[in-house]
């Protein structure tokens, strides 16, 4: 894994050409979305979202494997399509996390007797989904019912995936040649890219933060799953509109401020989208733009505060959140 191994789809049109393909495919989609945004909660526009979401997953999935010369030359040298149902767990584990978050959210949402809408995915260039969108369709009793809604889903999933991610990096030190020759390949930078992520590695795995940057390191699919799970899940604890993160900033501490944070949010958003700091944010900041950067529904009870434990905890998911999506030392900035 030390030994320093050239990229082996630099000279090949298929895969140079999949981002801008996928770019294409889910900018369409979005300008879809955008277009209908008024009746979203129409059939046949979820089921739009649905295939598209399953499209960028299993594409997320493929991008994931570009770089294993076993699997390059399988499809490429070989002409065996099958060899993309190696590609299947992963895209099926991507999907399986994000709707154990919908799933925590609507647990939480029938505790606390808030009825919501069914999720509408939104498909993801980088990371195969960003999620979903979840609408609120009664008004929360309190402060800490909608905060306990919004939270249910990233706190679940971000634990999950943490454990995964740990797994993973376990499950790659510990395999074989052969089992390394059919899993994952990223570059070493794509630890850099979160100084949570980073800082794990570096625990748990210190050769890996040691390689250059651009060299291709195997991971376990499971490593890739919960990567995937903990950024999607700290983008949407941003505080931003109706984003899980903007409903608990609401919830926490008021809803003028919480307005105030998202205009600013926005603004960096724009920032990073226009100098090209970070492609996810590009693409996550026009989701938030066409469909969440509004102000969510009324509580019925808006002026009583959440409590002591509920507020360290929402600082808590804050922190974590800003530690998920700072880039780590040495790294060329975030995802």
């Amino acid at each position: 894994m030390g030994k320093n191994t050239p990229c082996p789809i630099s000279s090949n049109a298929f895969f140079c050409n999949l981002p801008n393909f996928f770019t294409v495919f889910s900018l369409r989609g979005a300008f879809v979305l955008f277009m209908h945004h008024e009746t979203i909660s129409n059939c046949k526009l979820k089921g739009v979202s649905v295939v598209l979401t399953l499209f960028t997953t299993f594409a997320y999935s493929v991008s994931s494997y570009a770089l294993n010369p076993t699997i390059f030359n399988s499809i490429m040298n070989e002409n065996d399509i099958m060899a993309l149902s190696t590609c299947i767990p992963l895209a099926l584990g991507v999907i399986a996390l994000h709707a154990t978050h919908e799933l925590a959210h609507i647990i939480v949402a029938r505790l606390r007797k808030i009825r919501i809408g069914l999720p509408v995915p939104l498909p993801s260039l980088q990371i195969g989904t960003f999620g979903s969108i979840t609408p609120l369709r009664s008004f929360p009793e309190s402060r800490s019912a909608l905060l306990d809604v919004a939270l249910a889903g990233p706190a679940v999933t971000i634990i999950l995936s943490l454990a995964l991610m740990m797994a993973g990096i376990i499950l790659t030190k510990n395999a074989s040649a052969e089992a390394l020759s059919y899993m994952p390949v990223v570059p070493a930078v794509l630890m850099r890219s979160s100084f949570a992520v980073g800082s794990m590695v570096s625990l748990m795995a210190p050769k890996i933060m040691m390689l250059p940057l651009s060299q291709p390191v195997p991971v376990h699919p499971a490593f890739m799953v919960g990567l995937t799970g903990l950024v999607s899940s700290a983008l949407n604890l941003l505080p931003i509109g109706r984003l899980d993160g903007g409903r608990a900033c609401m919830a926490s501490l008021g809803r003028r401020t919480a307005m105030f944070v998202s205009f600013i949010l926005l603004i960096v958003l724009l920032f990073e989208g226009l100098f090209g700091f970070s492609t996810v944010s590009i693409f996550w900041g026009i989701l938030v733009v066409l469909f969440q950067r509004n102000g969510d529904i009324a509580m019925r009870d808006e002026v009583t505060k959440i409590d002591g434990v509920r507020m360290g905890t929402y600082l808590t998911f804050m922190a974590l959140t800003a530690l998920i999506l700072a880039p780590f030392p040495g790294g060329l900035g975030p995802l």
